[in-house]
């Protein structure tokens, strides 16, 4: 990741050389162990720009005292599903403990409360993943608080509970009536950052890249107007499908709006994930929720 703002820059390249083979038949080699491709394991970032997931608010010394946007839900909370472990009981321990039982059938919840999400952004700065990366502008940063409650009432400890959760990076690639006009091959600035997030994270879950086959009919008969380019939501480490947050300590989606030719990087928390969660709760669908579910926003 490259702060455009000067801190510390960490990069990785690699060459790829072609030599010549033999003119004699090629002969099957082995490939060694260590020539094989390996693949790269999903780390999650423990945090951005120098700031660990979980920091307080007020650790920001750069943000402006205003937020951007300040958003806030209340749920009851998710309901799982019941575990019974049967407890012997009797003389000679057989049977189950009733009591035990009707104790564990009680619903368990998670996630219940108000959840409130704040999001702050320093003027000028931006992030590129590569030097000749996507440039990712604006920056926002974003602070989630939650609280188990059913009272309308600020805690008074909500500047503690107030921490890092998310960064939602933002960056312009070609529209659809711009790619009308560029050859079919052109790389565009959302392939490109996609490889990127590749390098650095390793493929997106479900990642399938599928290339194209042109053939030449020989005719001089002008071509059919070509399909629109299509574009998917990639996410590393996502919750379960409808699932509260995130199993790991921060997922990553890349998604884009191709009629607009605008996209978004999100780095999410677990906190993050309850927020958007309880906002489609709230609203029966949230456009957060859908993109970090890879979803339409009313289902």
């Amino acid at each position: 990741m490259r702060i455009l703002t000067g801190l510390i820059v960490t990069l990785f390249v690699g060459t790829a050389h072609c030599a010549e083979g033999p003119s004699d038949p090629p002969q099957a080699t082995p490939i060694a162990a260590d020539a094989r491709p390996v693949k790269k394991k999903y780390v999650p970032p423990p945090g951005f720009a120098g700031h660990d997931w979980g920091a307080a608010r007020a650790s920001f010394e750069r943000l402006p005292a205003a937020p951007l946007k300040v958003s806030a839900a209340w749920m009851r909370g998710k309901q799982r599903e019941p575990f019974f472990y049967c407890t012997a009981s009797g003389v000679f321990g057989a049977g189950c403990d009733l009591n035990a039982l009707i104790e564990q059938m009680n619903t368990r919840r998670e996630g219940g409360g108000f959840h409130v999400l704040s999001e702050y952004k320093i003027e000028g700065q931006g992030f590129k993943f590569s030097d000749d990366g996507v440039l990712l502008y604006p920056a926002i940063y974003q602070f989630c608080a939650q609280w188990d409650s059913t009272e309308r009432v600020m805690p008074e400890n909500f500047a503690a509970l107030n921490q890092f959760c998310g960064m939602r990076l933002l960056f312009e690639t070609e529209s659809l009536a711009e790619l009308r006009n560029l050859p079919e091959d052109h790389v565009t600035k959302y392939d490109r950052l996609l490889d990127d997030l590749i390098d650095e994270f390793g493929k997106p879950a479900g990642f399938l890249k599928r290339g194209r086959v042109t053939i030449e009919t020989g005719s001089d008969d002008e071509p059919a107007g070509r399909a629109d380019r299509k574009f998917s939501t990639w996410r590393w480490c996502p919750a379960r499908d409808r699932e509260l947050q995130t199993s790991c300590k921060a997922s990553v989606v890349l998604s884009i709006d191709p009629e607009l030719g605008r996209g978004v990087v999100l780095i999410s928390a677990p906190a993050l994930w309850q927020y958007a969660y309880a906002r489609h709760e709230l609203e029966h669908g949230d456009p957060l929720f859908a993109v970090m579910h890879a979803r339409p926003a009313r289902q």
